[in-house]
């Protein structure tokens, strides 16, 4: 199974994505984007967990200040996920991540939003 993290930048509820991520099964691939907050505690947690991990930063010097967007879709276009999980603290402020939301939810794929402190099934 591959899953797809996201979310903020200044995320840093580790124990709230903690309990997500152990709920996953054996064998599930963790794909994020490699920004700071929520993306590379994901990999952190995912290690932990036993997980693979496959993280996908974005290329800032090829793309300016489009690559987080491109990274965002080619995430979805080669991993193709069958869940994603979005961590937000500030759900206004996170441009990415409502960009990755949107994309997940457009393909169909099942998307679940975690916004301050509850959880927002998408």
């Amino acid at each position: 199974m591959n899953v797809l993290v996201c979310g903020s930048r200044g995320c840093s509820d580790r124990e709230a994505m903690f309990q997500e991520l152990a709920k996953l099964p054996v064998g599930t691939t963790i794909i994020h984007g490699a920004a700071r907050g929520a993306d590379r505690m994901a990999g952190e947690i995912a290690t932990e967990l036993g997980l693979r991990v496959v993280a996908c930063p974005a290329d800032w010097a090829r793309y300016g200040k489009a690559a987080g967007l491109i990274r965002n879709r080619q995430m979805l276009d080669e991993y193709k996920p069958q869940l994603v999980l979005a961590f937000v603290q500030d759900w206004a402020n996170s441009r990415g991540t409502q960009h990755t939301v949107s994309l997940s939810q457009k393909r169909g794929i099942r998307t679940q939003v975690f916004c301050l402190g509850h959880n927002t099934n998408e």
